[in-house]
């Protein structure tokens, strides 16, 4: 059965909202570009639910894509739109995660934004993340682990890896996976003598807002794809 959720802002981390989507199984971020490919080329049905994260669905769009809507996939569809699935009522699960969550902005959103050349980073967000140096750090940590994992994934097997990080292999690493192949090591490494130049800098000086701004745009050069 075919979820969707109702939002005028996209979600991009479904862990977010999962408890309120009714699932407790494994759920898999994909592209629109992806779910296109899969849709058109699919010969079984998929065991995990996908989550279309870049771009809101519409009825139409689906419905010229042959789509199957007993498939498990997950949908990002505004409000204004819902009307249009009446059709295919029975075949789908309709959710409205709390609004507050798509205001909110979290350190794995604005990783995702960073690696997304379709995702733009406002000055909103860089005001958000970059205001004060707590919040700014806290960001650094999450952002040098995920890139850590990209990193050692290209060395190692993913249980290797997970030993490493002392972490639980999950969504985790089917994201770090997808990233991998579309970086190069070269980019990687570069990302992290970034990440290591900017801690030294705020460790021996004052902590600036600008240059943390700079970093940010920066790395999302270095990095979107």
């Amino acid at each position: 059965m075919t979820k969707l959720i109702i939002a005028e802002a996209l979600i991009s981390d479904i862990n977010e909202i999962k408890s309120e989507i009714d699932s407790d199984e494994n759920i898999i971020s994909i592209s629109k570009n992806e779910f296109i490919e899969s849709n058109n080329a699919a010969l079984f049905k998929n065991e995990s639910y996908q989550f279309v994260d870049d771009e809101f669905l519409t009825y139409n769009e689906l419905k010229k894509l042959n789509y199957n809507f007993d498939d498990k996939y997950i949908f990002q569809v505004k409000k204004s739109n819902l009307k249009s699935f009446s059709e295919v009522s029975s075949l789908i699960q309709t959710f409205f995660p709390d609004k507050k969550k798509n205001v909110d902005i979290y350190p794995w959103d604005l990783v995702n934004i960073i690696f997304s050349k379709q995702k733009k980073i406002t000055n909103e967000i860089l005001d958000k993340f970059c205001i004060s140096e707590m919040v700014f750090r806290q960001f650094l940590s999450y952002f040098n682990k995920e890139l850590q994992r990209i990193s050692l994934l290209s060395k190692y097997e993913q249980d290797e890896v997970s030993g490493l990080l002392s972490e639980k292999i999950d969504y985790k690493y089917e994201l770090a996976e997808k990233r991998k192949s579309k970086l190069s090591s070269n980019d990687i490494s570069k990302s992290l003598a970034m990440i290591y130049k900017i801690e030294k800098l705020n460790s021996d000086s004052k902590y600036s807002e600008e240059n943390a701004k700079r970093f940010i745009v920066s790395i999302k050069n270095i990095l979107q794809f």
